[in-house]
């Protein structure tokens, strides 16, 4: 088997600027060899083409259906010794349903398998949404549902956010990682290394039907703690120094 990665993401631009390169960005935490696919359409696209296909690995469907290259002699299921995807949660799109995206959870829960999914609630410009570095106030931020769409919520956050899309430094990444990092162990109620998508998307959809509002939340970052928690930990440890420890300090709910 091969020991390259594939990160399937939905957009070709965010996405991409996110991940950074092997001297930054989140790819500098995960580093080894990887393949970066953008699927150019929401999950719910994901779900219809694969869910919903005739296909019984998400690297053949890419291969197929996005261009993917790999040897000709490897079986599409040993091509990649780890596979994630990112997209976006978008309860506005049209095709959007409960059961849809549980199903996608569900399907998606390994990376080592047919793939590990990660969520941003409510889209991937939710990386951005800190407005200082620590944000105490990270934890209960939320955002309503309604009249929600992709220009309304990038705006909010482009007022909001006290970070530089185009120049985030390492300090910058470690505050990201840690505070959603937090906020998820505040939201399923875990003190535990992995944090449970799946309690995630539950919590998710409860505020939703009682409030018609969601937590602002970014999963991405949570690539880098999933492939090497050590060496993530060390490394935010050692940026945030005392700050580490008030963040630590606030995780649990009020």
């Amino acid at each position: 088997m091969k020991s390259k990665i594939l990160l399937i993401v939905e957009g070709e631009k965010d996405e991409i600027r996110i991940l950074g390169s092997e001297s930054h960005g989140l790819l500098s935490l995960i580093g080894g060899d990887y393949e970066i696919v953008p699927f150019a359409n929401p999950i719910y696209e994901l779900y219809d083409a694969y869910v919903n296909g005739e296909y019984d690995d998400i690297v053949s469907y890419l291969r197929i259906n996005k261009g993917l290259e790999i040897d000709s002699d490897i079986l599409s299921k040993n091509a990649f010794s780890a596979i994630y995807l990112v997209f976006d949660y978008e309860p506005q799109d049209h095709k959007y349903s409960d059961r849809k995206i549980k199903e996608l959870l569900s399907i998606f829960n390994n990376e080592t398998e047919l793939g590990k999914l990660y969520i941003n609630y409510p889209m991937v410009e939710a990386y951005y949404h800190l407005k200082s570095l620590p944000d105490y106030e990270y934890n209960d931020r939320v955002v309503s549902l309604e009249n929600l769409n992709g220009k309304n919520y990038k705006k909010l956050v482009n007022t909001s956010t006290c970070l530089r899309k185009n120049n985030i430094t390492n300090i910058n990444l470690c505050y990201i990682i840690m505070q959603n990092y937090i906020k998820a162990q505040r939201i399923t109620n875990s003190n535990g290394q992995l944090i449970d998508h799946n309690k995630i998307l539950n919590s998710q959809l409860s505020l939703k039907k009682e409030r018609n509002e969601i937590y602002v939340l970014s999963t991405f970052p949570f690539i880098a703690i999933d492939y090497n928690y050590e060496k993530t930990m060390e490394k935010i440890k050692s940026k945030l120094k005392a700050n580490y420890i008030k963040l630590e300090n606030i995780k649990q709910p009020n």
